[in-house]
This record gives C-alpha cells, sequence and structure tokens, in this order.
C-alpha cells in the first residue's frame, strides 16, 4: 500500500494529465545507466534519450537541456522511436507495476500507457517506421510476443503467442516495408514470425547445424530484416552476421515465407562483438565492441568506416534526423552522405560524430565530439559541499569526480589507484573529503584539487560503510561491516615512515553485536561538547567520550541504553534545539526510525553507565514520545533535516532501502500527511545528500548507474498537511 501511495504521489498512473508541482521533483539527472553488449536497447534514439534506472531523459546536446520522462516505477529495460523521432516508446521490468509508454518526444508527455503487457515486464520492443503497431517481448522463462495498435483504445494486445524456445529471446525487430514480418533472436536461435489475420501470429525458427559452416557461429546479438527482400540478418559476438533467406527447395511442410541461414559474413574483426545493427535508408549499419561503425549496402559491401571516434566499445547508435536528398534530387543510392549520429559506449561516452569526418586525413580530426562523460560502473557514494552548488560522486571503480549542478559540469575527476570506494562525507568547512574503502581504509583529500593529504596506515577485512565529520572538523568516525567504530581526532603526527599527518588515529571499537545504522556528531549548545552516538539492529544506542578517548588507552565508551524491545531500528536523526513543541529549547532530542514504522523520539545525551541487563520495562525510560512515521513501502532507513531558510518552518528527507524518497515537516506529530513518499529509483536508494541551501536533494540508487537531483517545494507539502487534515 505504501508504494501504491507513493506511485499516486508522483503522478506515476495519470496517462500524462497535468499535476500541480509536487514536494520533490526531478530538476537534473547527470548520470547515465550503461547497456550490455548482448543487448536491445536502442535508447539513444530520439536524437538523444538517455535511460538512468526508472526515469528517461530526452537529452538536447546543442542547448544543454534536459527533458525527463517520468512514470516508471521499475527500470526501464528497452526503448525506441518512430522513424520521424516524434513518438518514444519505453518498457521496463519488474515485480510488479510494470509499463510500456508511448511519450510525446517533442513535449515529454506519455500519451499511452500499457499496464503489466507482460508479467515481469518486457526485455525487449521496437515500433513500425510509421508509429502505428508495437511489438513487445516478455521478460524470461516463460516468454511471450505482443503485437499493439496503441493508438486503439483497448487494453489487449492484437495479438499474443507464446515463445516456446528455451532460448531466451532478447531482441525483437518489425519489417520497415512489411509490419506482418517480425524476428525475434536469443542468444543461440533466431525466429520468423508472421502475422496472419485469423490464425495470429505463426513462428518459423531455423535449426543451425555446425556443419554448415565452415567457422563456428558465434552467440547472437542482434537481428534485422534487410528492406524489400526476403532476406535478414543476425550479428554475432564473434563480428559475423549470419544471413537468412528463402530457400529454392523447401522443405517438406515449410511455407514460402520460412527461412534458413545460407551465409556467415565476417563484418567487424574476430572476437568483436556486433553490438548495433539496423538498416538506415538503404544502408545497413553496424557498430561493435572494437569502437567501430561501418556501413554496407544490401549486398554487403563496405561504403563507409569510422575507425578512430575513440569512445571505447559502442552499445548503441542512433542517427539525429532522416537521410535528405539535395536539392537537384541526384543522389545514388550507394552514396554515402548520412547525416550525423551519436553513439554511446560501455565506458560511459556519449559522443556525436560528423558523418564528413569520413572524409578527413588525420586521426585525429576523425574522432567524435563528446557529449556526455557518464558513470563508467555504479556509484559507490554521494556528498553536497557544504557551501556551494557543488557535488562530489565516486564510483566503484575508484573515480572521484567534483560536480557543479548549476552548470551541469564536471570539474575534476581523480581515479583512487587499488580502491574500491563504499562511503564519503565531505568536512563541514569543505576543505577536506574522506573516502571510506572496502578494505577498512580511509582517505583524506584536498577538495580542491583531490589530492591525497592522509591515507590510514589501519586497513581492516571489514568494509567502510559509513563516514562522518563532526560539525567542528576536529573529529571522524567510521563505521564498518564489523559493527566497530573508529574515531580519528585532528592532531598533528608523525607516522612511522616519518612522514608528518594531520590526523591522529585514536583506536577502533566493537560498540555493537549486528549491522550499524546510524552514526552521528552532535554539537550539543547546552554543555559546550561535541558528541558521538552510534545505533545499531541490536536496538543498542552508544555515546563515545571523546574527550576522554585517546590513542594510547583507546576509544571509551560513555553510556549505552536499549532503545527497543521488539523493534528493530533502521535510521537515526538529529533534531535541532526546540523543534518539538513543549520541549527544552536547549535540549538535543534524537530520532529513531523502527521496522515498525515508528519514530521513537529519545532523551538520551549525557548518560553514564554501561548496558543495563534488565529488562526493557524495568529500566529507566528515556523515550520522550513515540509518533507513526512514514509509511511508504518500508521505515526511514536515512534521515536529515534540510538547513534552516529563515522562514521559521523546518523540515526533514528520507529515504527508504528500496525505491523511496520523500520529505517530513517538523516538528513530528505522527500525522500521516504531514510526510510524502515517491519512487525515486527503481531498486536500492544507496546514498542520500542535502545541498548546503537544502534547495536540493541528490540520491542515487548505486547499480542503476544515476544521480537525481530532485527540487523541493516545501510550500507544496505544506498545501498536503493544510488539505489532509490532522490525520
Amino acid at each position: 500500500e505504501g508504494e501504491e501511495e507513493a506511485i499516486r504521489q508522483i503522478g506515476g498512473r495519470d496517462g500524462g494529465q497535468e499535476r500541480t508541482q509536487p514536494p520533490l521533483d526531478v530538476w537534473f539527472q547527470p548520470g547515465e545507466r550503461r547497456r550490455d553488449p548482448g543487448g536491445p536497447d536502442r535508447g539513444w534514439e530520439a536524437g538523444g534519450l538517455l535511460l538512468g534506472g526508472a526515469q528517461g531523459v530526452i537529452f538536447d546536446y546543442e542547448l544543454r537541456r534536459q527533458k525527463l520522462l517520468q512514470g516508471h516505477t521499475n527500470t526501464i529495460t528497452c526503448a525506441a522511436a518512430s522513424d520521424d523521432k516524434k513518438w518514444l516508446v519505453t518498457g521496463d521490468a519488474g515485480e510488479r507495476d510494470t509499463m510500456v509508454v508511448v511519450w510525446n518526444a517533442k513535449s515529454a508527455v506519455p500519451v499511452r500507457t500499457l499496464f503489466e503487457a507482460h508479467p515481469g515486464g518486457v526485455i525487449s520492443l521496437d515500433i513500425t517506421p510509421d508509429a502505428m503497431y508495437i511489438a513487445t517481448v516478455g521478460v524470461g522463462p516463460n516468454q511471450d510476443l505482443s503485437v499493439w495498435e496503441w493508438t486503439v483504445q483497448r487494453d489487449e494486445p492484437m495479438y499474443t503467442a507464446a515463445i516456446t524456445s528455451k532460448d531466451v529471446q532478447h531482441c525483437v525487430r518489425f519489417k520497415r516495408d512489411d509490419h506482418t514480418e517480425i524476428i525475434t533472436n536469443g542468444t543461440a536461435r533466431t525466429i520468423f514470425w508472421n502475422i496472419e489475420d485469423e490464425a495470429g501470429l505463426k513462428f518459423y525458427s531455423p535449426a543451425i547445424s555446425t556443419k554448415e559452416f565452415i567457422t563456428p557461429v558465434g552467440h547472437f546479438t542482434q537481428s534485422v530484416f534487410i528492406p524489400n527482400s526476403t532476406q535478414a540478418v543476425t550479428a554475432t559476438e564473434d563480428g559475423d552476421v549470419l544471413l537468412w533467406d528463402q530457400v529454392l527447395l523447401p522443405a517438406l511442410h515449410a511455407r514460402p515465407t520460412d527461412r534458413c541461414g545460407v551465409k556467415l559474413l565476417r563484418l567487424h574483426d574476430e572476437g568483436c562483438a556486433i553490438s548495433v545493427i539496423q538498416v538506415f535508408d538503404n544502408f545497413l549499419v553496424t557498430a561493435a565492441t572494437d569502437g567501430h561503425v561501418r556501413f554496407y549496402d544490401f549486398k554487403f559491401r563496405l561504403l563507409a568506416w569510422y575507425e578512430d571516434l575513440d569512445v571505447g566499445p559502442i552499445m548503441s547508435l542512433t542517427f539525429t534526423s532522416p537521410r535528405t536528398v539535395p536539392k537537384d534530387g541526384t543522389m545514388l543510392d550507394s552514396e554515402v552522405r548520412v547525416p550525423n549520429f551519436i553513439v554511446a559506449s560501455k565506458s560511459g561516452k556519449i559522443a556525436l560524430v560528423n558523418a564528413a569526418v569520413f572524409e578527413l586525413f588525420t586521426k585525429e580530426e576523425r574522432r567524435g565530439e563528446l557529449l556526455v562523460q557518464a558513470f563508467e560502473s555504479p556509484i559507490a557514494a554521494i556528498t553536497a559541499h557544504p557551501s556551494a552548488s557543488q557535488f562530489y560522486v565516486v564510483t566503484q571503480s575508484g573515480v572521484l569526480r567534483h560536480v557543479d549542478y548549476e552548470s551541469q559540469a564536471w570539474l575534476r575527476t581523480k581515479t583512487l589507484d587499488k580502491r574500491t570506494p563504499t562511503c564519503m562525507c565531505i568536512n563541514p568547512n569543505g576543505q577536506e573529503l574522506i573516502v571510506g574503502c572496502q578494505d577498512g581504509a580511509l582517505l583524506i583529500l584536498s577538495t580542491t584539487d583531490l589530492d591525497l593529504i592522509q591515507k590510514s596506515a589501519q586497513v581492516y577485512e571489514a568494509a567502510a560503510t559509513e563516514v562522518k565529520f563532526s560539525p567542528d572538523g576536529m573529529y571522524v568516525a567510521m563505521a564498518d561491516a564489523q559493527n566497530c567504530v573508529g574515531i580519528y581526532r585532528r592532531e598533528r603526527n608523525v607516522l612511522e615512515s616519518g612522514k608528518e599527518v594531520p590526523w591522529l588515529y585514536l583506536g577502533r571499537y566493537r560498540s555493537h553485536h549486528a549491522a550499524i545504522v546510524g552514526l552521528t556528531f552532535i554539537s550539543d549548545d547546552d554543555s559546550g561538547v561535541i558528541r558521538l552516538v552510534s545505533l545499531g539492529h541490536d536496538r543498542v544506542l552508544v555515546e563515545y567520550d571523546l574527550a576522554n578517548s585517546f590513542a594510547a588507552t583507546g576509544i571509551v565508551v560513555r553510556s549505552a541504553v536499549t532503545i527497543e524491545q521488539t523493534a528493530v531500528p533502521c535510521g537515526l536523526l538529529v533534531l535541532p534545539p526546540g523543534t518539538q513543541p513543549g520541549e527544552d529549547p536547549k535540549r538535543t532530542l534524537l530520532v529513531s526510525s523502527n521496522d515498525e514504522f515508528k519514530l521513537k523520539l529519545l532523551d538520551v545525551l549525557g548518560l553514564t553507565g554501561v548496558h543495563d541487563e534488565r529488562p526493557l520495562p524495568s529500566q529507566e525510560s528515556h523515550c520522550v514520545q513515540t509518533l507513526l512515521g512514514p509509511t511508504y513501502g518500508a521505515p526511514p532507513s536515512n534521515l536529515q533535516v534540510l538547513p534552516d531558510n529563515g522562514s521559521g518552518k523546518r523540515y526533514a528527507v528520507y529515504n527508504t532501502p528500496e525505491k523511496v524518497v520523500g520529505l517530513m515537516k517538523l516538528p513530528l506529530d505522527g500525522n500521516p500527511n504531514t510526510a510524502m513518499g515517491l519512487i525515486a529509483h527503481p531498486g536500492s536508494v544507496r546514498g542520500l545528500s542535502v545541498s548546503h541551501d537544502g534547495r536540493f536533494v541528490l540520491t542515487t540508487g548505486g547499480w542503476d548507474y544515476g544521480i537525481f537531483l530532485w527540487e523541493t517545494d516545501t510550500g507544496a507539502l505544506d498545501q498536503m498537511a493544510t488539505l489532509g487534515g490532522t490525520g
């Protein structure tokens, strides 16, 4: 029910109807989701369609503007466009609420949505050149092929048929000059389909014998029909294409349209997978993992080649416009006069290729123009700059980037050699950046040039799960996968190597026997000290005595308090003093979220004593209040207070472990109308950070290769709370 409400709040099922500005709205997506070589995705069509998780982005590379396609709640798996680039089709796959959406490419508005087109979603789709029909293939293992007349208001497909092949089909294409013929392929099987009005979809799948060809046939990637002929081709991972054609002497019971493999042709170097094969006007266009793009005529004669693009293995290709005919009307079919095209590579590069560079002489002149450098691996962590419109992002491959989200420019890039980052945090003064790694190491870098300041000498087998700076920048705390907390103090010291460094390692303490879900510093103005607390799945909240913790004696624990009896804590939030009505304005309260969707307000700071072994009902209660928390999908796991905007109203942002990001109005009162949530990512939410002015919230799904910048509108949340009442 929580996910259904989140879908409703973002308008995912509104069929393109206008809606008011939501409390959180996507403003900018600086990331792109990488595609695998064998996939049928043609998501760069329409002159620049980027797919990022559950969002599509139409990128205008001339104006550097983005149009966002919002509505999917699962990962978009495939896309296609009509020949005139006016219509886009996107499909997703997931456990529930799958969709196939037809978009107006100019306005980025959905005009038709097909819900649950296949159980579990679609793996591939295609649209006819005139945009009248859509073919979809469901996800495996029990697949089916459906043909939709999407302009007609009906929920069922025109035709549908089960795919009986055990080879999972991952590509589908219409024949450009006859929409009644369709071709699909998996890694080892190609199937030819015919639409017969009364009989529906009929298929023929020719067998491939290793004895028919001199060389082995590699795994299939994509297939396409040759227009105005009986031929079709299937590309392979070995750089070959398998030519299909009708035979002169058909086998018994064979139909005239049945085809068989007649020839294996080498179009790219051996071992270079042909990841793209498509028909453009009178040309057969191929692109491969060798980074080359080649143009052939329909007799497989090479006409043009682009081999110096310098983008890496190509995964996708699209043309910016249809082929134009000169004013005098004289142009040979074999004359390679094509529009510019865009290629996307496995390394995350998106480049514009001027078709005229084919005639240039030097290698440098024949390179593509880089439009976007996207993320090359899953994102490990993000953090916003505390005083500028910038943020830092680090990928699991160790590439750290400094990004300006106002100008949408990458300012600096640094590769952290031999490291796998897991978390990151920035000093409140904006001068230092700390990156936690898979081996437990901490890297302290300068934010100005990303140069290394200090590398921790202590390396553990446990991965760093969270790192935090203290508000005054004098301490750093790290939680790891072995349920330990390590602490560093800003204090100049000399390493064994003789190098002087600014941070002193105080020690590491195993303070929990279950995963740590909250780690935060607190500036206690009432007592004038900096406090550090951690919260674990073991239901214990631990405060550390920073003043009495030293490198020689180790970390000292000030108190350990059990805060739950049966519920399991999920996250930790520090409320600004005076937030809750009736409370001491100097007292700082903590908020823990638990797996029962409750928010528990705690007054535990400054206590002394070790863990109380008595049953919780017999202990002194430190709970000030228990309230209902957000109920969108799952309990909040990460909560942060938005900076004060001077209006006198305060708000908090949160994310759940899966999909949902939302806003809460403070003070907390348990009213469900004072919180909202929306589906931000199709899977897990790996990171959340708030901009220095509270205007934006950054989120990443990690494995979806995308970052979203959400613009906050707290006035919209106030309006929702007013209209909803007191709950």
